[in-house]
């Protein structure tokens, strides 16, 4: 168990740690998924997070405690699509036992959120959704050490609408998460992970959890590439 004490702990020696990037020859989009903690995405498109962000902080005062009655910390969660903007959580703590059965939808808040809604409408290429969430972080806050599933493969595309500085996003065997504005992400959430926010700002971040298009298979492979050659 882990506890406000022990994150500066888990953060430095996340710190500490290099990963080592796998070399793979002719990957598929599974190889590469089942290989990586993280994987910075180059998409081939814009990310109009300036605007997104705009729109999230509007409607601040309507975001929900994520997981609320835990142990993390000023973390706040507002859906653009789910089951509704405030049922922030997976379908199976609401009685649904699997997403096919979940009433997924754009939620009541997407009217207020236009460019958000036309990019993961006509842009983001995913084929289907379930959970489209804004996550708030507010300065000081913390999300403590946890795994969320218990596979390590990369899945949710977490993309930084801003990114203060000061703040970061730490996992066990891989170091420190990349992460700026209009960046993204694809994280495999088995692995233990943290974040802090050790900035006077708020912090908004987009999580994806969907099915992926067939250009995916593009973009995943051509993210690996590249960071391959930077390496």
């Amino acid at each position: 168990m882990y506890d406000a004490d022990t994150l500066q702990g888990f953060i430095g020696n996340c710190r500490n740690h290099k990963p080592i990037i796998p070399q793979l020859a002719d990957p598929t989009p599974a190889d590469i998924r089942s290989s990586f903690g993280y994987l910075p995405l180059r998409l081939p498109f814009g990310i109009p997070h300036e605007a997104m962000l705009s729109e999230a902080k509007k409607l601040r005062d309507f975001f929900v405690y994520h997981r609320a009655g835990g142990q993390h910390q000023g973390w706040r969660s507002l859906c653009l699509h789910g089951i509704s903007s405030v049922h922030t959580e997976n379908h199976d703590r609401y009685g649904f036992p699997d997403r096919e059965s979940a009433p997924y939808a754009w939620t009541d808040i997407s009217k207020f959120c236009p460019v958000s809604t036309e990019f993961f409408s006509n842009v983001f290429g995913y084929d289907w959704y379930e959970r489209v969430r804004f996550m708030l972080l507010e300065p000081g806050g913390y999300i403590l050490p946890h795994e969320d599933v218990d596979w390590k493969q990369l899945g949710p595309v977490n993309i930084a609408l801003n990114n203060p500085d000061g703040c970061v996003f730490a996992m066990e065997d891989w170091g420190i998460v990349p992460f700026a504005g209009g960046t993204a992400n694809m994280l495999a959430v088995g692995y233990r992970h943290a974040v802090y926010n050790n900035s006077q700002e708020d912090r908004y971040h987009i999580i994806v959890h969907g099915s992926r298009g067939a250009d995916w298979t593009d973009y995943i492979i051509n993210s690996y590439k590249v960071l391959a050659d930077d390496r």
